[in-house]
């Protein structure tokens, strides 16, 4: 009798210790989710008993670990910043070497983000749209100036090295990882919807969209500049040449994106208010 008195006994202790440590250890097992998740910061409550050591530990590594990933991302955003000023000032130099196409990657940069938001990207995609736009001719600081600012149009030779630009520039930015994203805009913005453009020959919805958005921005801001050889088309006329290229050259959604983003820089032009005529006396 006393020998079951004592097992009885000696279970509900143990019951009860592991009642005691299974509880906080469910609160260990939660918040070692919640940081697994990436919610540093997370806390646990204070407690009185023998695990209160712990959690003070516990809760110091996670504030720990929190403020390391906020300085580690912040050190990553300023390298980044680094690069992509460093990459910017290169494409803006390419840009300032010829009068006639200054300005125009940050124009193909602008028109590429407004057309992105006609077709419902988010913002990190935007982003892309506007990193793709201002670095899509990168590749063209490897190419030799007697071609790159030749004042006539080139001859198929010459077009055969211009046309290299598209391939170099992604081998440009291929080491730097977080352009990685764009790097289909720098080498594919020149593919043709129909698949007859270069270097990849890609096809239709073959071309990431991002190539295919900086392609129709590139096209626009082509056709409404003045080069050596043309003069800048007026609205109306660049509009009927973004529809002659809409289903061979280019994606005829993507172009349909782009004449909503024209529409809506064009300004409004009200109707003049027209005098109050007075009604005629009657005889």
């Amino acid at each position: 009798m006393a020998c079951t008195i004592g097992v009885a006994s000696g279970l509900a202790l143990a019951w009860g210790l592991a009642t005691k440590v299974a509880r906080p250890l469910e609160s260990f097992n939660d918040f070692a989710l919640q940081i697994a998740r990436g919610k540093f910061g997370a806390q646990l409550d204070d407690r009185s008993d023998e695990l209160q050591e712990l959690v003070k530990t516990l809760n110091y590594m996670s504030a720990s670990i929190e403020a390391y990933d906020a300085e580690t991302q912040r050190l990553t955003d300023s390298v980044e910043a680094g690069y992509l000023d460093t990459i910017v000032a290169l494409a803006n130099s390419i840009d300032s070497k010829d009068a006639y196409t200054r300005g125009h990657s940050q124009r193909v940069a602008e028109l590429s983000v407004e057309i992105g938001k006609e077709l419902g990207l988010s913002p990190e995609e935007l982003k892309e749209c506007r990193y793709g736009g201002i670095l899509h001719d990168i590749g063209k600081i490897g190419i030799v100036e007697s071609i790159l600012l030749k004042q006539t149009r080139l001859t198929d030779d010459e077009m055969v090295v211009m046309r290299t630009h598209a391939a170099l520039g992604d081998e440009i930015i291929r080491p730097v990882r977080f352009l990685s994203k764009i790097r289909s805009a720098v080498r594919n913005h020149h593919e043709w919807w129909n698949g007859t453009g270069y270097p990849d020959k890609l096809k239709g919805d073959a071309i990431p969209l991002i190539a295919r958005i900086v392609a129709c921005a590139d096209t626009w801001d082509a056709c409404t500049s003045t080069r050596p050889y043309q003069v800048a088309l007026p609205h109306a006329e660049a509009l009927k040449v973004l529809e002659r290229l809409e289903g061979q050259h280019l994606d005829p959604t993507v172009v349909a994106a782009c004449r909503r983003a024209l529409e809506k820089r064009r300004p409004r032009v009200s109707r003049p208010e027209l005098p109050a005529v007075a009604p005629e006396k009657s005889a």
